[in-house]
């Protein structure tokens, strides 16, 4: 006799797979496109990554259903990030990354038009320049903000508004509490506008 509950007990794992895997794509699309480094792109596209994590999650089914206290998302990422070193490897003899050490927010394609320009768009939500500025300006400053940041302001605001990740999971995925991680942002936040107001008055 079936029970409520059993059929969502023994659903297949190829089943879940897939309606998580539907879920959190756009998501994990988000990361390997600001992640990938020109050199990679070049042997491979960003849906072909894609690819090759569903694979990846699939081969780590046990890691991404046991219960704990990380996000599954955070552990979707995680499966992501390793599959890229594992691509970067393949395809640039990489060295070795250890998966659970954040990679740098800066990446060396950081030049790239897409990248920058996604900064200087969030730069445009948090601030009101005297005047407008160029499109090429707004990149220009925004890099020069991004500079001045500490390594772990930008990891947070990049987590949040680029990966569009929650409190809950910045908190998984630095390791830190989820008070800790409010307080990050906050500051992490102000430091930006400020910087930003004062690249903007020198303009």
């Amino acid at each position: 006799m079936t029970h409520p509950g059993d059929e969502m007990t023994e659903r297949p794992d190829t089943l879940w797979l897939a309606e998580v895997w539907q879920e959190n794509r756009e998501r994990i699309a988000r990361l390997l496109s600001a992640r990938m480094p020109d050199a990679l792109l070049r042997r491979m596209g960003v849906d072909d990554m894609l690819q090759e994590v569903y694979l990846a999650c699939g081969r780590r089914m046990n890691f991404l259903r046991e219960s704990g206290e990380l996000p599954l998302y955070v552990k979707m990422r995680r499966v992501a990030l390793q599959t890229l070193a594992d691509m970067e490897r393949k395809h640039l003899a990489a060295g070795k990354r250890d998966v659970l050490k954040e990679v740098d927010l800066m990446p060396t394609n950081s030049d790239r038009t897409d990248y920058t320009d996604a900064w200087a768009q969030f730069a445009d939500t948090i601030s009101s320049p005297r005047t407008h500025l160029e499109r090429m300006e707004r990149q220009a400053t925004t890099r020069r903000v991004l500079q001045q940041l500490p390594k772990n302001d930008r990891e947070i605001l990049e987590l949040r508004h680029f990966e569009e990740l929650s409190n809950t999971e910045c908190a998984a995925v630095l390791e830190i509490t989820q008070k800790t991680a409010s307080i990050r942002y906050v500051r992490a936040l102000k430091r930006f506008r400020d910087l930003l107001l004062q690249e903007d008055e020198r303009l």
